[in-house]
């Protein structure tokens, strides 16, 4: 499935409050990945040239999508890796496999909008209503 902007940004202060819409929990999963990444940078400049395979666990949903999150954020952070590709192989209440793609950081390329530092978990949810999958997802700038 093609990602697009399936989030609206609300900012307060020191935080990005991030609505995400999925037609099922892996769609869910692979938009949050993608809103991340399309705040911080331009995401069409990020190529697709190395592919990563994570397992993430959380206690329940809420857990499991803000510890997804830092995942992804700690990829950022901690090896410089911009992603653009999120498949989602598996996903349970408590566990998510999925395999993303993009590349390390190049500052001649890849211009940072906005760094992200970490995931509120104290606002952030996740819950199905009627046929859609919506989570809420605090960015603390």
């Amino acid at each position: 499935m093609e990602n697009q902007k399936n989030y609206r940004i609300t900012t307060h202060q020191n935080e990005l409050a991030v609505r995400i819409v999925g037609n099922s929990q892996a769609d869910l999963f692979a938009a949050s990945g993608f809103a991340l990444f399309d705040v911080m940078a331009d995401i069409d400049k990020i190529e697709a040239t190395e592919r990563l395979s994570l397992e993430v666990e959380g206690s329940d949903r809420d857990d499991l999508m803000v510890n997804w999150i830092r995942e992804l954020l700690y990829l950022y952070q901690g090896s410089g890796y911009l992603l653009k590709e999120f498949k989602i192989n598996e996903v349970k209440d408590t566990l998510v496999k999925a395999e993303v793609a993009g590349e390390k950081i190049d500052p001649d390329r890849h211009e940072i909008k906005q760094e992200i530092a970490a995931v509120a978990f104290h606002k952030s949810r996740m819950q199905k209503t009627g046929n859609q999958w919506i989570a809420q997802v605090i960015f603390e700038i």
